[in-house]
């Protein structure tokens, strides 16, 4: 894969996760947060999204109005509205491609950014060509499932955009958005 810096359009990362680093359980989330879809969809909205086959599995489906890249090892693996990738830099070829596609048909809601959608393997791949996580941390007791890989914490400049109380059916969380400084 290349560096960083000749990526043609930059990958971000964007992730739900609890104290312990667990994602999931390696099928599902373990957890609904209210909003939490809808951020997602307003921040991926007109982009590409690279994810394993678990993921696409758990989903179940393409997203609307963005492109569904998964990587899988298997050479014969097919499903409606996923775009197969066989590698890590396979996929980001194909989601320059997807860009420059729908840009030149004047799709004016594309964006120039190409998301790290899980699970714990696509972002031990990729998080070393992302800049930017957009991260939910979720207070939830779970110590074993699929993990997000550990960041060394003084290359990341952190800020909080929001936390939320817990309730009767949604566990406390925050979003955050990290910036690699190092």
């Amino acid at each position: 894969m290349a560096k960083k810096k000749d990526l043609k359009n930059p990958i971000v990362c964007i992730v739900a996760m609890n104290q312990n680093r667990v994602i999931g359980d390696g099928n599902d989330l373990l957890w609904h947060l209210p909003g939490d879809l809808k951020r997602l969809k307003m921040i991926t909205m007109g982009s590409p999204l690279i994810m394993g086959r678990k993921t696409w599995d758990s989903i179940g489906r393409p997203l609307p109005g963005r492109a569904s890249i998964v990587i899988t090892n298997s050479l014969t693996w097919r499903a409606e509205g996923a775009i197969v990738a066989n590698s890590f830099e396979g996929a980001v070829i194909k989601a320059d491609e997807w860009i420059e596609i729908n840009k030149k048909n004047g799709n004016v809601t594309i964006q120039n950014k190409i998301f790290l959608f899980g699970g714990a393997q696509i972002y031990e791949m990729g998080l070393k060509y992302c800049d930017t996580i957009e991260m939910t941390k979720v207070k939830f007791n779970a110590a074993s499932g699929s993990k997000f890989p550990e960041l060394e914490e003084k290359s990341w400049k952190k800020t909080k955009l929001n936390s939320f109380e817990p309730t009767a059916n949604s566990p406390e969380f925050s979003y955050w958005n990290y910036r690699r400084i190092i």
